[in-house]
């Protein structure tokens, strides 16, 4: 049989499966921040449209946005059980900020225009 486990141990599990947890979570949300940062870049001159592709797009970007939302997903799940809905903030930031980011651009493009 297997000695029992004491509760200071099952604690500090916890305890590293959130600082694991949030370590993804924050690293996904700046690799999805990098990625529109340079998408953002590589369209100075052009609008970036919300919903569809942007007139250019940097090799790897894609696969960036893809690989930093699926870490900060698992990572918001990884402290889903102890933060509760405080774990939606990652996931919600991330988005929340490159949208923000895009508003920003196509504003700057558009009174370039005028």
């Amino acid at each position: 049989m297997h000695p029992p486990r004491q509760a200071g141990a099952v604690v500090d599990t916890v305890e590293r499966m959130n600082v694991f947890g949030i370590a993804i979570a924050l690293a996904g949300v700046i690799l999805f921040l990098a990625a529109l940062l340079a998408t953002l870049r590589a369209n100075r001159d052009a609008p970036v449209p919300y919903w569809t592709r942007p007139a250019s797009e940097p090799r790897g970007s894609v696969l960036m946005r893809a690989l930093g939302a699926a870490l900060t997903i698992f990572g918001a799940a990884l402290i889903a059980q102890s933060a509760g809905w405080w774990a939606l903030i990652p996931v919600l930031a991330g988005p929340a900020v490159a949208l923000v980011a895009i508003v920003l651009h196509n504003t700057r493009m558009r009174q370039l225009t005028r």
